[in-house]
């Protein structure tokens, strides 16, 4: 709902989805805090205790049969935000199956309300970009400790999912999360040869991802069919990686890779967002990633979103409509909800500015008309 819309960093996404993932290094910490019991697949999820909540439904324990996210994440951590739109994404998917909680964690500073001031302008910038619960680690960083530190990862944003008996089934960067929850939520999830389809899937996109920012669109798509056709790891990876290859090598070819991604469920939110940020394709694919998007709107907070997509596939008629229509949910939502009114306005302020461009015309697409 905010200006931070799913193109906020399309072109950063894009390296999420088809390239290596994309980690924020972790800072160093205190000598006096590292003495924490390793953390790995298998083992009891850590407690959460003494957290400070800052939005949604706290959680006080991990409840016998229901799957968790735990999400570590920190403000400095461009990749972390990048994801959160995706991350709310899987949590309307999976609500009432999944309950996804994001964790602030390693922020810089030594002044734990200073530091929690930041936090929280950060989350209520966000807005729905963040559609699920959200709390700052302790004041002596305990979910730092017991949870990332202890797992040794190697960075930030990383996932953690504790299973239906409280267990971690596995961890690691939240891309990877699309997978990993139909396998938990089916009880035959295993970590192990899972992580080895992941090593290859990785080596396979940073080749892709090589070829690809050379402009080298052949080589990217020979990377992208040397993963296994059929397995269920690959499965989205590959065709994502296909797809994008070929809107710069052959539209036919391009075309039927669609219609099978369209069939298996893989043309989504996030597909819209890597078709929106190529160049030089043509317009026909902005257009319909925006119809992906349309799609995918269920809620009046999403219209924001919608509406921006649809100017910038050079939908100018339908973006008009659509922020108009999301700024008589705020004046509506505002008469309900005095209490958030203020927060409204600012809202409101954004999409009323967005209206003035949408009606002022399109900025030319590159590509655009081809």
């Amino acid at each position: 709902m905010t200006r931070r819309s799913i193109f906020m960093g399309a072109g950063l996404m894009l390296a999420s989805m088809v390239f290596a993932p994309a980690r924020a290094a972790a800072p160093p910490s205190a000598g006096r805090q590292e003495a924490a019991k390793p953390l790995r697949a298998g083992d009891p999820a850590p407690p959460l205790g003494g957290v400070r909540w800052i939005k949604g439904t706290r959680v006080d324990g991990f409840k016998p049969g229901q799957v968790y996210v735990v999400e570590c994440w920190a403000t400095w951590c461009g990749p972390c935000r990048l994801m959160m739109p995706h991350l709310s994404q899987l949590a309307r998917t999976y609500k009432g199956k999944v309950t996804f909680l994001g964790v602030d964690v390693l922020e810089d500073d030594k002044d734990f309300k200073a530091t929690s001031a930041r936090v929280d302008a950060f989350v209520a910038d966000m807005g729905d970009q963040m559609d699920y619960s959200v709390c700052q680690d302790t004041e002596d960083t305990l979910v730092a400790r017991t949870w990332f530190r202890a797992a040794k990862l190697p960075g930030i944003p990383a996932s953690f999912v504790v299973d239906g008996q409280g267990r971690i089934a596995w961890m690691g960067h939240p891309m990877h999360l699309e997978v990993v929850l139909p396998a938990v939520l089916k009880g035959d999830f295993d970590a192990r040869p899972f992580e080895d389809k992941l090593a290859v899937l990785e080596k396979t996109q940073g080749a892709f991802g090589t070829a690809f920012k050379q402009g080298d669109y052949k080589a990217a798509l020979k990377a992208a069919e040397g993963l296994p056709e059929g397995e269920p790891a690959y499965a989205s990876s590959r065709s994502v990686m296909r797809l994008i290859a070929l809107v710069h090598l052959d539209q036919e070819a391009a075309e039927r890779v669609y219609a099978e991604m369209e069939r298996t469920g893989h043309a989504n939110e996030l597909l819209a967002n890597t078709l929106m940020a190529q160049e030089g394709i043509p317009n026909s694919w902005r257009v319909r990633a925006a119809g992906l998007v349309k799609q995918a709107a269920k809620r009046k907070q999403d219209l924001y979103n919608l509406a921006e997509v649809q100017f910038k596939a050079g939908l100018k008629a339908e973006a008009v409509e659509t922020i108009k229509a999301f700024l008589a949910y705020l004046e509506d939502k505002s008469a309900k909800e005095p209490a958030k009114a203020a927060a409204l306005a600012t809202y409101s302020r954004k999409a009323q500015e967005a209206l003035r461009t949408y009606e002022g015309g399109p900025k030319a697409a590159p590509g655009a008309g081809k």
